[in-house]
């Protein structure tokens, strides 16, 4: 079984975009193995009945299948984590790749993932992360993956742009799966970072695969713990156990950034 999940709440265009980047863009439908999408659906005072029922509708339309989370906190990381979390308690027993709604994959990326994950043992997959520098200049940050500007939401998202700059990214790579040595020798990225058991480069990236048995054995991911949150965590836990990260050559995302909170 391969699951892909993501998390939506109040922004049915976005959801509709990323769907279809899913589905028709990144080769998800192609996957001839069992598969199944599902949308953790965030509910919280402030949104509309309406818009909560709009974006069910729409699942239904889509064949995907949706778990409500009703929000009983202001708190961010709080229900993030616990929406990530809830993907994979509702997801079947297999390999499950998770992204945000703010999220655009790079061509046939599922199937090359879906490909390649087939055989291998103790490794995470990673997708090449590139964040999108125009919003990050917005909001002050820098990003430890690739910067560029391919557009900032589904409406004025340049995917021929993006899959052009991909195209550029690989030109000269040979290998299917790079190294965090093979990355840096590329494209000096990913830097790195503060990680639970201290400084450490890895590849991580904003979406990564792995099995429902992996997350059962290292999760649930926690909100923070020593200063950093779920996702360097679990990836700290599967460290110490002996993974290996791989970045996945073929599987490309590019990070809007914020997503729904910007919407």
């Amino acid at each position: 079984m391969f699951t892909y999940y993501t998390i939506i709440g109040k922004d049915l265009n976005l959801l509709k975009g990323h769907v279809n980047n899913v589905k028709s863009h990144a080769g998800f439908d192609k996957l001839s193995c069992d598969k199944e999408f599902i949308a953790i659906v965030y509910k919280n005072k402030k949104i509309p009945k309406e818009t909560t029922e709009a974006i069910l509708e729409y699942c239904k339309e889509q064949d995907i299948k949706t778990h409500i989370f009703e929000e009983k906190t202001d708190d961010f990381l709080h229900n993030l984590y616990a929406c990530w979390n809830l993907g994979y308690e509702k997801s079947k027993d297999g390999r499950i790749f998770r992204g945000g709604s703010d999220q655009v994959f790079s061509r046939n990326s599922f199937v090359a993932l879906e490909k390649i994950s087939r055989s291998l043992e103790k490794t995470i997959l990673q997708a090449n992360t590139i964040e999108c520098a125009a919003r990050l200049r917005k909001i002050g940050a820098h990003s430890r993956h690739i910067e560029a500007d391919f557009g900032f939401n589904f409406e004025n998202i340049s995917i021929d742009g993006f899959e052009h700059f991909v195209e550029m990214l690989n030109k000269h790579c040979d290998k299917e799966l790079l190294s965090l040595n093979d990355s840096l020798s590329l494209w000096g990225k990913p830097t790195g970072f503060n990680s639970s058991i201290g400084p450490i480069n890895r590849c991580d990236g904003c979406s990564w695969l792995m099995t429902k048995e992996e997350w059962e054995r290292f999760g649930p991911l926690p909100e923070i713990e020593n200063g950093v949150t779920g996702d360097v965590v679990i990836h700290d836990r599967m460290q110490a156990a002996g993974y290996k990260s791989f970045i996945t050559r073929d599987c490309v995302t590019y990070h809007f950034v914020q997503g729904e909170r910007v919407s």
